[in-house]
């Protein structure tokens, strides 16, 4: 199997081919489709720099933790001391300002 970098062209960008044509009268490769890739037979799998910027987010966000623990402690502590403030104004304002965005 060959692998070719190639700047992005593509929305996927990813693309396959082999050396069997696709029938597009009937959405099929020409030939068996449930057969083995026989001896012989190529495939290319091309990844754009797209593809590849997308596969380093997607590790880079697989490795942040899903929240902020440093905050939630935060929060918790001031809750147990009874020093957590609820400002309801902000609250009021942020709700009316979704309801006007969503109208």
């Amino acid at each position: 199997m060959e692998i070719i970098r190639q700047p992005a062209t593509s929305n996927t960008g990813l693309s396959t081919s082999t050396e069997k044509k696709a029938d597009a009268s009937h959405g099929v490769a020409s030939g068996t489709a449930s057969t083995p890739q026989q001896a012989g037979e190529s495939s290319t799998v091309t990844v754009t720099d797209s593809a590849l910027k997308l596969l380093q987010i997607e590790k880079t966000l697989a490795e942040m933790p899903g929240f902020d623990t440093e905050k939630v402690e935060s929060i918790k502590q001031a809750l147990s001391d009874g020093s957590y403030t609820i400002n309801t104004d902000r609250i009021a304002e942020k709700l009316i300002s979704f309801e006007q965005d969503i109208a």
